[in-house]
């Protein structure tokens, strides 16, 4: 009986439900309480680093906080933004690495995390014009040429997408920047035994925002434990600045040698950020003079060989134990020396190829000075097919400097004075007294003092020479 009547009344509601919809009832929505109040929360948050790597951007996870406080560790004040917004702070670039602690605040609530910043040093984007001096004529202690120095500590090499290789030294707050040379430079044999030189050239690179305005530099004689210094050398912001010193008189002490070259920040000089400066073009000139550098060809090639030669070889010539018996000085040695020498697929003349060699090496003279070529050569006097004119050996003073060996080559006619030897007698052992022939060229030099001498041999048989110098008159 009940369950009859349950029943009855399940349908009576459902036509009573069916009738009001069908008359537009609406049911009236659920309205929210009134008088309560939203409880804040503070779960967490979220770091991010940009910029330079310094840079570091702090985010909550927040509900219903208004604002929130970031303290970013460093002893800087703590940053206050409002709800939803993010704290940045970028960090003091003076160390490499460094650890901080985080500690955000909100609705009562602290949470700190521990962060590791790594301050990235931005390397400079150019660089300064290769040295234009000649190649034989500068001693490159860091340059595009060549390097006889290693940065040590504070410094590293950086390469632009050129191919331009740069010294970097940062953190000169707190380091000094060490370039350490491979071996001691002894300036009176820079270049050679007695050829030496009396200046030094830096290229030097700071954004003084990131670096510093002021730079000091010292040559370090370990040898001596001698400290020259040169201090307060102002830098100009953003772009390369040159500096030529003299090394007997702008030093705090006159240089003889030194072994590594530190840079600092000056007296009175101002560090920013990362206390960077970058380095190129450290080189020292060829004191002016006459001295043929391996004129005796003990050190092979050295000097002699070309930077470029189009279509051509930039050997010089060939390697030679048929050498003079007698020393670049004029001593008796009692057996061959080294030498250089021509075979006859090396000859020019008609025999000109692209394997003929030229023997090459410049000199920085005094303007209207006399001079005298000198050299010894010999030719082998063996069967061949001798050229027209005859087999010989050419020595020329050229009126100038050629960056291409095929340039000097087609231009031996603008010369200050030449020789063509014919004496084909055999080798130097062959010949009287192992002497060979003695050549000596008078000339005057230009007026830029900017002169070179060449060789070559013209020749079916080997040709050969020894002992080259330039002596002033």
């Amino acid at each position: 009986m009940n369950l009859f009547k349950n029943a009855m009344r399940a349908l009576l509601l459902m036509a009573l439900v069916i009738s009001c919809e069908d008359e537009g009832f609406v049911p009236i929505a659920p309205q929210p309480s009134s008088g309560g109040t939203t409880t804040p929360v503070f779960s967490s948050f979220s770091t991010s680093t940009g910029g330079d790597g310094t840079i570091v951007s702090v985010t909550p996870i927040t509900v219903g906080v208004e604002s929130y406080t970031v303290d970013f560790g460093d002893g800087s004040t703590a940053i206050t933004v409002a709800q939803g917004e993010t704290a940045s702070h970028d960090y003091s670039n003076v160390d490499a690495s460094t650890d901080y602690t985080i500690t955000v605040n909100a609705a009562g609530v602290t949470k700190t995390t521990d962060i590791t910043v790594n301050h990235i040093v931005q390397s400079v984007g150019t660089a300064p014009s290769t040295p234009s001096g000649k190649r034989n004529n500068l001693l490159n202690i860091f340059t595009d040429a060549s390097s006889v120095g290693s940065a040590g500590s504070g410094g590293k090499v950086v390469t632009l997408d050129s191919g331009n290789n740069l010294l970097e030294f940062s953190r000169l707050h707190s380091n000094s920047g060490v370039l350490e040379l491979s071996d001691e430079i002894v300036l009176a044999n820079a270049f050679a035994s007695g050829v030496g030189s009396s200046d030094i050239h830096f290229d030097i690179h700071s954004n003084f925002d990131e670096g510093i305005d002021k730079i000091k530099i010292t040559l370090v004689d370990a040898t001596n434990e001698t400290n020259h210094t040169i201090d307060d050398l102002d830098l100009t912001d953003g772009e390369w600045t040159s500096f030529d010193f003299n090394l007997g008189t702008d030093f705090s002490s006159p240089v003889v040698q030194f072994s590594e070259i530190i840079f600092e920040v000056a007296s009175a000089g101002t560090v920013k950020d990362h206390g960077t400066i970058t380095v190129d073009n450290i080189y020292m000139s060829r004191t002016t003079g006459s001295t043929i550098l391996n004129g005796d060809f003990e050190d092979g090639q050295d000097f002699w060989k070309w930077s470029t030669f189009t279509d051509g070889t930039t050997n010089p010539f060939g390697s030679s134990s048929d050498g003079s018996d007698f020393d670049i000085e004029g001593n008796d040695t009692g057996g061959k020396t080294r030498g250089a020498k021509w075979s006859s697929s090396q000859s020019a003349g008609e025999f000109r190829s692209a394997s003929s060699r030229f023997a090459y090496q410049e000199l920085v003279l005094t303007p209207g000075a006399d001079y005298i070529l000198e050299y010894q050569y010999a030719i082998k006097d063996d069967s061949g097919t001798d050229p027209i004119g005859g087999r010989r050996v050419v020595g020329l003073i050229l009126d100038s400097w050629y960056d291409d060996g095929a340039d000097a080559a087609d231009n031996l006619g603008n010369n200050l004075g030449f020789n063509e030897g014919f004496v084909a007698e055999g080798k130097f052992s062959d010949t009287t007294d192992d002497f060979g022939t003695l050549v000596q060229i008078p000339f005057t030099a230009n007026s830029s003092g900017e002169v070179a001498v060449m060789f070559y041999a013209v020749s079916p048989k080997d040709a050969y020479i020894d002992n080259v110098k330039v002596i002033a008159q």
